[in-house]
């Protein structure tokens, strides 16, 4: 991030690269929509790039990039509710054939009776994780999804570790009780 600071060549594609895929899926799983997702992707590093005077050398850029992209997702979601609810058997945007969103979750080498259960248990997680506060919902992702420490999510939203650790237990709490029938 500093030598993008400091408009070295191809410094910025190099950072673009780095968190290219991790940030884009993040993205996908909070909006569930691979369209909107790669429209906060580009946003997200328009404003790194537009902002890059105001990274602290030396800081993590990694909670920077995030904490840009979740409050660019939280902007999509809450406009998205004023507006409409998805579904998961509408087809998705930006996916070949126009299949729905369950659809692309599906393995397509197990037996059918396994690919059947695994959509059911796909199926309840994902509405069951939409169910969760958004706060809680940040949190979840980023830290199942994209691998980040706890001390790594404090920074991106600005909210101490304890903070962190109390809303990953609400939301595993939440999740286990949701996914009860599905546990052995």
């Amino acid at each position: 991030m500093a030598a993008v600071c400091d408009d070295a060549p191809g410094a910025f594609d190099r950072l673009v690269r780095r968190y290219e895929s991790p940030l884009f899926n993040y993205a996908c799983r909070l909006l569930e929509d691979r369209v909107e997702a790669q429209d906060v992707f580009q946003e997200a590093f328009l404003r790194v790039y537009q902002h890059r005077a105001r990274y602290r050398r030396g800081a993590l850029v990694r909670p920077w990039v995030y904490r840009i992209a979740t409050n660019l997702c939280r902007d999509r979601l809450r406009a998205r509710r004023r507006r409409r609810n998805a579904s998961f058997d509408a087809p998705v945007s930006g996916v070949a054939g126009s299949q729905s969103f369950a659809e692309t979750l599906a393995d397509v080498h197990p037996k059918p009776d396994a690919i059947a259960r695994a959509n059911e248990v796909e199926q309840r997680l994902r509405t069951a994780i939409r169910k969760l506060p958004v706060k809680q919902q940040t949190v979840f992702l980023m830290a199942r999804y994209q691998d980040m420490p706890y001390g790594e999510i404090a920074r991106a939203l600005f909210i101490p570790v304890g903070t962190v650790k109390s809303r990953m237990n609400k939301a595993v709490t939440f999740l286990m009780d949701e996914m009860k029938d599905f546990l052995p």
